[in-house]
C-alpha cells in the first residue's frame, strides 16, 4: 500500500512539474490565457517546476533506493508527461487546474511524510 502511495505522490509531483515547464513557454501559456507571458513570470514558473521535479524524486528514492528509484522516477516522469500532453490538447483549463491541485497535494504530502 505504501509503495502505491509513493508512486502516486511521485506521479502527482511529476505531473505538476511537467505542466509548469510546459506553461513557462509562451505557446502553451497562450492556450490558457490571452495575456502575454512576461519574462519574469516565465522564469519563476521554470524554477518552481524544477523544484517540483526535484521533490518528486524524494518519494521514489525513499521507497526503492537511489538506483531503482531513479529508474522508477523516469517512468513516472514519462507517464506524467503523456497525461499532461493528452489533457492539454483537449481540456487545457482542466489540465492546468489539475496540475495546481496536484502540486499543493503533493507538497503537503511530502511535508507530512517528512515530519512523521
Amino acid at each position: 500500500m505504501q509503495m502505491l502511495l509513493m508512486m502516486l505522490l511521485g506521479t502527482a509531483l511529476c505531473y505538476a512539474g511537467m505542466a509548469g515547464l510546459s506553461l513557462a513557454m509562451p505557446r502553451h501559456y497562450s492556450q490558457l490565457n490571452s495575456a502575454k507571458l512576461s519574462a519574469g513570470y516565465s522564469h519563476l514558473l521554470r524554477l518552481v517546476s524544477i523544484a517540483l521535479l526535484v521533490f518528486s524524486l524524494w518519494p521514489v528514492i525513499s521507497m526503492w533506493g537511489v538506483v531503482v528509484g531513479i529508474v522508477v522516477w523516469l517512468g513516472l516522469l514519462s507517464v506524467a508527461a503523456v497525461l499532461w500532453v493528452g489533457l492539454l490538447a483537449y481540456w487545457p483549463r482542466f489540465a492546468a487546474a489539475k496540475a495546481l491541485i496536484l502540486a499543493f497535494i503533493g507538497l503537503a504530502s511530502c511535508i507530512i511524510l517528512w515530519l512523521s
